[in-house]
């Protein structure tokens, strides 16, 4: 699928910048996410990448990167704001541990800093592998090694599992749920968790949905329907979130049944 050229022009921006600041350092960059998948939205959809190194970033680097992804919200394209990148260096990427190291990374609702990859990169290095887009760098194959669907399936487990122990376990929702946008976005994330547990393949969102409005039962075939209606709407309406929050805790419970 061919990206907007809004897309096209911040991926131009990104790349030269990412060349300049980490020099013969950069092995690889390489499209995920949606625009992997094959399911970007011009309207609701961020723009992905995975920036591959033959070395962990250095200090120097990393100010370096620092310095252009502090110019990039300020150019003129709508996307400047809405895209995510993390930086790994090869030997991590090939086995990642989660929690084993720090990498750096940016995104639409953090700034760039050092951070630990939870056991959800486990999914996004399966899509890199199989499905990544390659912008610079050779087949992601040769630098990934194999994930299995049983890989994929502990993965979400862990996710549903970090879920119940920081939030979904108690009363008060997340701040970052206030908007009606994040909270389709929460559904639909739940939607695609579940269809993985049970197939063990990772689908596109939109795959996702469809298998839920198939399977799910009620209530939580209406809120995914009702999902689908507010997935770009960014009003601040917290009127459906319990239902949201039930939804998490059943999704939750049927992944410690399995």
């Amino acid at each position: 699928m061919k990206p907007p050229p809004e897309v096209s022009a911040l991926l131009d921006e990104l790349a030269a910048g990412v060349r300049d600041a980490l020099g013969d350092n950069l092995l690889g960059f390489y499209l995920r996410g949606s625009l992997a998948l094959g399911d970007f939205n011009a309207e609701t959809s961020d723009v992905d990448i995975l920036v591959v190194t033959e070395r962990s970033v250095s200090e120097a680097e990393f100010e370096a990167l620092d310095s252009l992804h502090a110019r990039i919200p300020a150019a003129a394209n709508q996307y400047g704001r809405h895209y995510e990148v993390s930086y790994i260096d090869r030997a991590s990427l090939k086995r990642f541990n989660p929690g084993e190291r720090r990498h750096p990374t940016v995104g639409s609702d953090w700034p760039f800093v050092w951070a630990e990859h939870r056991d959800n990169f486990i999914l996004e290095r399966w899509m890199v592998r199989e499905r990544g887009v390659t912008v610079v760098g050779p087949d992601p194959k040769t630098l990934i090694d194999p994930i299995s669907a049983d890989d994929l399936r502990a993965a979400v487990v862990s996710e549903f599992r970090a879920r119940m122990e920081h939030w979904a376990g108690g009363d008060e929702p997340p701040a970052w749920m206030d908007t009606r946008y994040y909270q389709a976005f929460e559904i639909e994330t739940i939607c695609r968790g579940l269809y993985t547990l049970q197939s063990g393949e990772l689908p596109t969102k939109p795959q996702a949905v469809a298998w839920a409005l198939e399977t799910l039962p009620e209530p939580w075939h209406t809120l995914v329907v009702w999902s689908q209606e507010h997935r770009a709407d960014k009003t601040a309406d917290q009127s459906a979130v319990p239902d949201i929050m039930r939804f998490v805790r059943w999704a939750a419970a049927q992944v410690g049944a399995a």
